[in-house]
């Protein structure tokens, strides 16, 4: 899914190249696609073979450098990575292959050499962070769907969701990360205000361990899918 620039006057050096998070089709980026269209942006979003049992994060990390390629709006230009969740086991792989001029995680699960995105859980205690999240909201655990992922969409924007869950097969997320370290490429990570998946002081606390990030984490309105109910603000956010 290629979002591109207005044609009229229009330069600008930077594409920026949209990575889904697991079990997710790339449609979910369609309205920060139009967001970043609005501020005079091109975008891909890019369709990972999640539902494939025989695809590795490897093959997730060439389907990025295929959509890259295969985009002449891209030709010539920077990329700027944006992945969501678990989509930086997947954007970290990416420029060993091809330049990446910077990257942004969205509401990130950062992986650690040789660690799996099945054991990421555990090794961050993302669940002491959830819980507190969800006693914060006055909300009972387990949390249903609509309260974990999907807090703060409309009702219609929640039935559109239905369109672009996918199966998530095994075999990416329970593979060890290959990748030897995190990439040299400049790295921005930003939270969901309201994520009660992966809290704003949880992402933070991450982004430091794994990335050595010193500065604040950048909080954006919405919960774990704010690029559906808070388009205009992240895109603001990213193109900052």
């Amino acid at each position: 899914m290629v979002t591109p620039p207005p044609a009229a006057g229009y330069h600008d050096p930077a594409h920026f190249v949209l990575i889904p998070g697991a079990g997710c089709d790339a449609d979910y980026w369609g309205a920060l696609g139009t967001a970043l269209t609005s501020h005079g942006r091109s975008s891909t979003a890019v369709d990972l073979p999640c539902t494939d049992e025989r695809a590795h994060l490897e093959d997730y990390a060439s389907a990025v450098v295929h959509a890259i390629q295969g985009d002449l709006a891209a030709h010539g230009r920077d990329i700027h990575l944006v992945a969501h969740s678990f989509g930086a086991f997947t954007a970290g792989l990416v420029p060993d292959r091809l330049p990446v001029h910077r990257l942004t995680l969205i509401s990130p699960m950062i992986p650690a050499p040789g660690e799996s995105g099945a054991d990421w859980w555990a090794a961050t205690d993302q669940d002491a962070a959830h819980r507190e999240a969800a006693e914060a909201a006055g909300l009972d655990l387990p949390l249903g769907i609509s309260d974990l992922f999907y807090n703060g969409l409309t009702a219609d924007q929640r039935e559109a969701a239905t369109a672009w869950e996918r199966d998530q097969a095994d075999a990416a997320f329970t593979q060890p990360w290959p990748g030897a370290r995190w990439p040299s490429t400049p790295t921005t990570v930003l939270a969901f205000a309201q994520d009660r998946l992966f809290p704003p002081a949880f992402v933070a606390r991450i982004a430091a361990d794994r990335l050595g990030t010193t500065a604040p984490v950048q909080q954006v309105p919405g919960g774990h899918m704010g690029m559906v109910s808070h388009p205009v603000e992240l895109a603001a956010a990213v193109i900052g």
